[in-house]
C-alpha cells in the first residue's frame, strides 16, 4: 500500500465528492461556515442550545419598571412635569400645616357667606321656572284649601308653601281669566299672551294638536281695523293657532270662525261642516241640529 500522503483536491476515501473536505463546500450558502457568519464574522447561528438566548429578560435583570407592579402606590400625571417624590397627602402633613389649612378653609366659608358692612347684597339672580297654582278666591281669602299646581295636580295651601321653599321666586298678580283685557294697538302685550296661553292651552284650529307657547300665533278672530274702534286686540278676539290654521283661517276661501262662548270656537268649513273646538276637543255639529 502506498502511504504517500495525497493532495487536498485529489479524490480518495475521505475526500469523494459530497464529503466534507470537497473543495468549495465550506463556503456554499446555507452552511454554517458561509461567508459573513460562523466564526470568521465573530458570530455563531443560533442552535438548539442557543434557544434560552431568545427569551425575554427576567425582570430581576431588567431597568424596566414591572407593568402590574401593586408597590406603585401613585401615578404621575402625563400633563404635569414629573417629580421625586409622590404628592403631599394629608397624612404627612404635620400638625401646624393642618391647623393652618383648617383655618384657611373656615376662612373662605365665613367670606362667602358673609359682606363687609354697609356693601348690598348682590341681586338675586331671576327665577326661570314659572308655575301656575288655579285656585278660588275662597282658598284665596282665607289661606286655606285645596288648590291646582300645573304639571303637578291638585295641593293642600300648606304642602304648595314646602313646594316652593324659602328661595328668592317672583309672585305675579293673580290672573282673573274671566275678565277680558284689551288693547288698543295691533300689536299683542305680554300680558294678554300669557291670558291666551292660560285659557287655551292648544291651539283652536280643529283637530289641532299644538302646544299654546310664547311663539305660536295669535290670530284676530274679526279682523283687525285700522280705522276701526279701540280695544280690538283682547282677550275675546283673539285665540291661538299653528301657522297652518293660521294661513288657511286667513287666505283659504270660504272658511269662517266664531266664538260661542269664552272657551268654545265655532269653525265652518266651505263645504258647509261645523266643527266647534273646547276644552275637551273637537266636535263635529249634526246639520240637523243647526
Amino acid at each position: 500500500m502506498d502511504d504517500k500522503p495525497r493532495p487536498d483536491n485529489e479524490p480518495g476515501p475521505d475526500n469523494e465528492p459530497g464529503l466534507r473536505n470537497e473543495p468549495g463546500l465550506r463556503n456554499e450558502p446555507g452552511l454554517r461556515n458561509e461567508a459573513g457568519l460562523g466564526s470568521e464574522a465573530g458570530l455563531d447561528e443560533p442552535g438548539m442550545d442557543d434557544e434560552a438566548d431568545r427569551e425575554a429578560p427576567h425582570s430581576a435583570e431588567s431597568d424596566l419598571p414591572e407593568p402590574l407592579d401593586p408597590s406603585d402606590t401613585w401615578t404621575v400625571d402625563p400633563f404635569q412635569p414629573p417629580s421625586e417624590s409622590p404628592p403631599e397627602t394629608v397624612e404627612s402633613m404635620t400638625a401646624d400645616e393642618l391647623r393652618a389649612l383648617a383655618a384657611r378653609l373656615a376662612q373662605i366659608k365665613h367670606d362667602a357667606h358673609t359682606r363687609p358692612h354697609g356693601e348690598r347684597p348682590a341681586p338675586a339672580r331671576p327665577g326661570k321656572t314659572e308655575v301656575y297654582v288655579h285656585l278660588t278666591d275662597h282658598t284665596l281669602a282665607t289661606g286655606a284649601g285645596v288648590l291646582r299646581a300645573e304639571e303637578i295636580g291638585p295641593l293642600l295651601l300648606a304642602q304648595f308653601t314646602e313646594l316652593v321653599g324659602y328661595g328668592p321666586y317672583v309672585v305675579k298678580p293673580v290672573i282673573d281669566v274671566n275678565k277680558a283685557i284689551s288693547s288698543d294697538a295691533y300689536e299683542i302685550t305680554d300680558r294678554i299672551r300669557e291670558h291666551i296661553k292660560l285659557t287655551h292651552p292648544t291651539e283652536q284650529f280643529p283637530y289641532g294638536t299644538r302646544e299654546t307657547t310664547n311663539n305660536i300665533d295669535l290670530d284676530h278672530i274679526t279682523p283687525y281695523n285700522p280705522l276701526g274702534p279701540p280695544g280690538q286686540t283682547n282677550t275675546q278676539n283673539l285665540i291661538p293657532l299653528s301657522r297652518y290654521g293660521h294661513r288657511v283661517k286667513t287666505h283659504a276661501a270660504g272658511w269662517k270662525v266664531r266664538r260661542i262662548d269664552a272657551r268654545t270656537i265655532e269653525w265652518t268649513t266651505p263645504h258647509g261642516f261645523i266643527l266647534r273646538v273646547d276644552p275637551t276637543g273637537t266636535h263635529p255639529v249634526p246639520r240637523s241640529s243647526t
